[in-house]
């Protein structure tokens, strides 16, 4: 059996029941969760948002994701590195010929996260990241898998394999890390819904502030919040016009702009 085949196969015994979960824990960013999704049935889920760094293994068939303004397909065998605060809507889409979707979901304490990002810095709060389920990675999946589904481990225990994890992340420099700014933070919001009316009021509410206290912020920093949300806005256009293929009216709707035309000077003057 090839490799690739063998690395599935063990995390699609750990994988081998749907439980997603009804509700979560009160306390669920110092809580990690595993959960597994099967399902028979092509399904879409709306809204989905992710309150901690978490990562989604695909075991069985394809997931759609619709995200920061683009539609993306992934096969099995990918890992998905989603950063605190994620949004979008994903579909389940079982395997035509086994007629299953298998998927692996971990969340990760926020501590932990901190703890792995001082080891591994990064530059910039990563968005989602997809990459190749390979041995040491799915190794390290698996053993943080079994540690959680068990029920019997000590936490210590449990962080430890997680922390193998985030590690294995970092090594390949796919570790998000959290908005240390304002201006990422705001960055990050628009990413996930660059095509929402986003306003001041909108914008602090979300980040649990008021509007005079975010404008503050962004002027400490030496920042506005209309040029975090052009720039942000404008560089997601540009990715969706060079990679993905879209027409300007296309790029334009889908990163919150109406007129086309102003879109494009907006573009110009970039």
């Amino acid at each position: 059996m090839p490799e690739a085949h063998q690395i599935l196969e063990k995390l699609r015994r750990l994988a081998g029941k749907d439980n997603r979960p009804v509700t979560m824990p009160a306390d669920e960013k110092n809580y990690s969760s595993l959960f597994t999704f099967v399902t028979r049935q092509r399904e879409r889920i709306a809204g989905s948002t992710f309150s901690q760094v978490s990562i989604v293994v695909l075991v069985e068939g394809c997931k759609d994701v619709l995200s920061m303004g683009r539609h993306l397909r992934f096969p099995a065998g990918t890992v998905l590195v989603l950063p605190a605060g994620w949004r979008g809507d994903v579909v389940n889409d079982p395997d035509p010929q086994s007629g299953v979707y298998r998927a692996i979901f971990i969340s990760f304490p926020d501590e932990l996260v901190r703890r792995a990002v001082r080891s591994f810095p990064t530059k910039h709060v990563a968005s989602q990241i997809d990459l190749p389920l390979d041995p040491v990675l799915a190794a390290a999946i698996h053993h943080a898998g079994e540690g959680i589904a068990s029920g019997e481990l000590p936490t210590a225990l449990i962080e430890h394999r997680l922390m193998e994890v985030l590690m294995v992340l970092g090594m390949r420099g796919t570790l998000p890390a959290s908005p240390e700014t304002t201006a990422e933070a705001v960055r990050a919001l628009v990413r996930w819904q660059p095509d929402r009316a986003w306003t001041a009021d909108l914008i602090a509410a979300e980040l649990g502030t008021s509007n005079a206290t975010l404008r503050r912020r962004l002027s400490q920093e030496g920042s506005s919040l209309r040029d975090v949300m052009a720039s942000e806005r404008v560089a997601l256009a540009t990715t969706l016009l060079t990679e993905d293929g879209l027409s300007l009216r296309e790029a334009a709707l889908a990163t919150g702009y109406r007129s086309p035309r102003r879109f494009a000077e907006r573009l110009r003057n970039s």
